[in-house]
């Protein structure tokens, strides 16, 4: 099975966390979990992930702070959180940043629905080479030849 991408779990509840992995391997993406905030941001130092799955409420630092960290970071994940809180709670969570909300206790299927739809706006906001014409090159006159494109590949 190709992988669909890379994800990372954060929740501090182990048997959640455990289980929002195994749904995602079986989903097909490769998926690494962390136990809280501090965690996670060691690991977002370490690899780049496409998506991350956040719990909000966790010690440490919570998936509130963590979605703050993560909005003011270079390469960030597509963040999609999942909580037991009411549409008030997590209000104050950037919208910009987050683009899915798994409410718990969650439904294996939006599960799968949710990191679906991050890939599907993955493979939408992919980088294709860039055509730019290649340098001036030294023709002789009179010679038609068309232009020479250079494709570079975004960083």
């Amino acid at each position: 099975m190709e992988k669909k991408g890379r994800l990372l779990v954060v929740d501090d509840d182990h048997a959640i966390r455990k289980l929002l992995e195994r749904i995602a391997r079986r989903a097909g993406f490769e998926v690494d979990g962390a136990k809280d905030g501090i965690e996670a941001l060691e690991m977002l130092d370490r690899a780049d992930y496409d998506i991350a799955l956040i719990d909000l409420m966790m010690p440490r630092l919570s998936g509130y702070e963590l979605v703050q960290r993560i909005g003011t970071r270079e390469r960030r994940p597509i963040v999609i959180v999942a909580t037991a809180l009411t549409n008030g709670d997590i209000a104050s969570v950037d919208d910009t940043l987050v683009r899915h909300v798994i409410r718990k206790p969650f439904d294996v299927q939006a599960v799968i629905a949710s990191l679906t739809e991050a890939v599907n706006e993955l493979h939408a906001k992919a980088t294709f080479a860039v055509a730019e014409p290649a340098a001036e090159s030294e023709t002789k006159e009179g010679e038609n030849e068309p232009p020479k494109l250079n494709l570079q590949t975004p960083c």
